[in-house]
């Protein structure tokens, strides 16, 4: 009996130092900053690239939070609710300008809520259809509200402002599939929905804006200009779809949607050469289809080699000659 009583204090000792162990771990959280670390200025704003549907009207996450390496961004005051697809052709919009702690970071971490928006309404994510209806967005498989992005390393420094842009690109986050003859949308897979987002040194980006002189939706269709890094285009594998949601133009840096007066902004790229490509979704015959075509054009510069500097605009001159089938 004396052995049993003293095993059993043995293991209640034992068990009471493994919670001790766990509620000192979760007072101590990874994610604070420390208060006394010197602090620099961080700016951070979102934006966004088109999506395919045409019948979407509003695409909208609730973000709750944000991270940097972990460390909460406490300038954000989330929850916020934002509709993605007003910020287009270099529209953007401020989450936070405020003070964040010193270093060198390399991960971006949004946290989403899917279950109810900003003024606490379900859902948190979702797309809205033109006739007004609501279509909840979750991510395929087991839904991880904390998504984090892998992106280029950034310094915070005392003196000076790091100015960040967070491209949240729809095209390749939100996926439109059939099921029972009726099209429903939701987020790609947990992997694809990383790749889809991007942070973006504003002070280190430039732009390109155009404008095609002869443009007609109604003969041209809707055309949608994709941006590549020179030289890594692949036109079978970029129009096919990739990945397990089918993913066309994978891996196009960003897009921008051409309006009807042939006017199209492609904003927040980081200094470098690309190539441009512009897809109709009209086949030679009018038919109204998927994107199958692009678009052969005169240009005042060579689409295949448009060099980015930082804090400078490219301006383009085209003339559409005709569409070229896939």
């Amino acid at each position: 009996m004396k052995n049993l009583k003293f095993a059993i204090i043995i293991m209640s000792l034992f068990l009471a130092e493994i919670s001790c162990d766990k509620q000192n771990n979760s007072i101590t959280p990874a994610s604070q900053q420390d208060p006394n670390a010197p602090k620099g200025t961080v700016k951070i704003g979102i934006t966004d690239a088109p999506i395919d549907a045409s019948n979407v009207s509003g695409a909208f996450v609730t973000i709750t939070e944000v991270r940097f390496d972990g460390k909460v961004y406490d300038t954000f005051k989330g929850p916020q609710t934002i509709n993605l697809l007003q910020l287009q052709n270099g529209n953007s919009l401020m989450l936070g300008d405020g003070k964040f702690q010193t270093g060198s970071y390399n991960k971006l971490t949004l946290v989403l809520d899917y279950s109810k928006d900003a003024s606490g309404n379900a859902p948190g994510c979702y797309v809205q259809k033109t006739d007004g209806t609501k279509e909840a967005l979750a991510i395929s498989g087991n839904a991880k509200q904390e998504i984090e992005v892998t992106v280029k390393k950034f310094d915070v420094n005392e003196s000076g402002v790091t100015d960040l842009m967070v491209d949240f690109d729809l095209r390749k986050a939100v996926k439109e599939k059939n099921e029972n003859s009726k099209k429903s949308f939701s987020f790609v897979t947990y992997g694809e929905l990383q790749s889809s987002i991007r942070l973006i040194n504003k002070n280190i980006t430039g732009e390109i804006v155009g404008k095609m002189s002869n443009y007609n939706a109604t003969i041209n269709g809707q055309v949608l200009v994709y941006v590549y890094k020179k030289g890594s285009f692949n036109q079978n594998s970029e129009t096919n779809g990739q990945g397990e949601s089918g993913v066309t133009f994978k891996n196009a840096v960003t897009s921008a949607k051409v309006d009807g007066s042939g006017n199209f902004k492609i904003a927040f790229l980081e200094e470098g050469d690309y190539e441009l490509h512009f897809a109709s979704n009209k086949n030679n015959n009018g038919t109204i289809i998927d994107f199958n075509s692009f678009l052969n054009l005169d240009s005042n510069l060579d689409l295949k080699s448009i060099a980015v500097k930082s804090n400078t605009r490219v301006n383009l001159s085209l003339s559409i000659k005709g569409l070229i089938g896939l």
